[in-house]
């Protein structure tokens, strides 16, 4: 007697939603990886100015750390509001230090872009690669752990992606398993991690972001927590705003899983279009592994079509589960009236 009551409760768009996340969560985090991450890099910013400078730079309000937080995401605009760099952004040891986490191959750009808008302000720049470096633990536990070789964060844009340890350069794999805990496994190629990143449809990186090429909520940054609406202005802020307001983003970044491995390479930005409808674009590739793909799609279209064709593979998309569930703009619209 209690099936009907069953059938309508997961009929219920908001129940069915927590439930697969909650299923999917479950599935993606069965056992603890910790990868290093060689593609990414620390920089320091140290001083009485630090965080009002960063204030002015990011797309987060950095009086987040104000309020406790140890890390948290942003990104790096250009004046027409583009993406510049995506970073990481962690409270560092000392009072008025941070470390920003940013793309192996763009932090002499980066220091570059911060050391133009310097100016006077009391503060240090610094490149500490030959200190500390980073990993990426994939666990669903959160260690208590107190040790002075290693600083553990919690990655602010998804539970799936872990934690973030950064530890001094001379402490090796092994080490951080004897800290944390002999039930993690040690995977040496990134590409374990690329690969989560892909299936949740996480953009990292100049690979997926490259500078200048796509706006903040294209890139999902709204969703992951990076990007903050009542903070003061911001390099890159008007248009960010202004779209954000009008609640109309076509285009953004979602997972394709492929119908099976992809071991030819496929140029980026190659056009993605509906099986069913060859000649009409309906997004841009933006990179691949194994049996994932990372695409900039026009939601709509991409979501109505079955299958869509990329070079020579076909793939459908996934709407991430962890995309909020958004009222329709005309309903949004009336409540704001009344």
């Amino acid at each position: 007697m209690r099936l009907p009551q069953v059938k309508t409760l997961f009929c219920k768009r908001h129940v069915l939603s927590q439930f697969l996340r909650y299923t999917h969560q479950e599935h993606q985090i069965s056992k603890s990886v910790l990868y290093p991450l060689s593609n990414r890099k620390l920089l320091n910013i140290k001083g009485n100015d630090a965080s009002v400078f960063l204030q002015g730079l990011i797309t987060n309000d950095m009086r987040h750390f104000d309020e406790g937080a140890k890390s948290m995401y942003a990104m790096f605009l250009n004046n027409k509001g583009r993406v510049m760099y995506d970073t990481l952004v962690y409270k560092w040891k000392d009072d008025d230090s941070y470390l920003l986490e940013c793309d192996s191959s763009l932090i002499n750009a980066i220091q570059k872009h911060l050391k133009m808008y310097k100016l006077r302000r009391q503060l240090e720049i610094k490149d500490v690669n030959n200190e500390i470096k980073l990993w990426a633990l994939i666990s669903s536990n959160v260690p208590d752990i107190v040790d002075d070789s290693i600083q553990i964060y919690k990655d602010p844009r998804l539970d799936d992606l872990g934690l973030r340890i950064v530890s001094s350069v001379s402490v090796i794999e092994t080490k951080i398993t004897d800290i944390l805990g002999k039930d993690i496994t040690i995977d040496n190629d990134d590409n374990g991690y690329k690969y989560l990143r892909y299936k949740l449809g996480v953009s990292e990186g100049v690979d997926d972001l490259p500078p200048g090429t796509s706006f903040p909520l294209e890139a999902n940054c709204d969703y992951l927590h990076g990007v903050s609406f009542h903070k003061g202005c911001y390099i890159g802020q008007e248009l960010t705003a202004r779209v954000h307001h009008t609640g109309v983003v076509r285009k953004r970044l979602m997972p394709l899983k492929f119908t099976t491995d992809v071991k030819d390479s496929i140029q980026k930005d190659s056009p993605i279009t509906a099986t069913n409808n060859p000649k009409t674009s309906i997004g841009k590739l933006k990179g691949t592994i194994q049996n994932y793909g990372l695409g900039l799609l026009r939601i709509k279209e991409a979501m109505d079509a079955k299958m869509l064709k990329v070079g020579d593979y076909e793939a459908e998309v996934i709407k991430p589960s962890w995309w909020p569930i958004e009222a329709p703009r005309e309903v949004t619209s009336k409540k704001e009236q009344n």
